[in-house]
């Protein structure tokens, strides 16, 4: 995908986040659609041989706030997490989740 000049989530979000966080995964758009006003993303994501499933869904609530969920599972973890944040704070609760799904992968 492309970078974005929106300042908020878009469609697309974890992808690009992703790419541009950890150039050491591959990450593959397997499903994006608009539901309504909602934005959903389904990603398989490969570390060499480990992958893990992303699903990331998004709506605006009010200026710059974001409703928002994400779903993250591998063959031994899955994690769920949700919450009403900005774009930073969403981005701090993608990589801190990301970066415990990759450590669970390396174990």
């Amino acid at each position: 995908m492309v970078a974005h000049s929106y300042s908020g989530v878009y469609m697309g979000y974890l992808a690009d986040m992703l790419r541009a966080e950890y150039e050491n995964l591959l990450v593959k758009d397997v499903y994006t659609s608009k539901l309504g006003d909602t934005d959903v993303e389904i990603l398989e994501v490969s570390l060499g041989e480990q992958k893990f499933i992303a699903m990331f869904q998004s709506r605006p609530l009010k200026e710059g706030i974001f409703r928002w969920s994400l779903i993250i599972t591998s063959p031994n973890n899955t994690r769920t997490l949700k919450g009403m944040d900005p774009l930073d704070g969403i981005k701090l609760a993608l990589k801190s989740s990301i970066d415990a799904m990759m450590k669970g992968m390396e174990e």
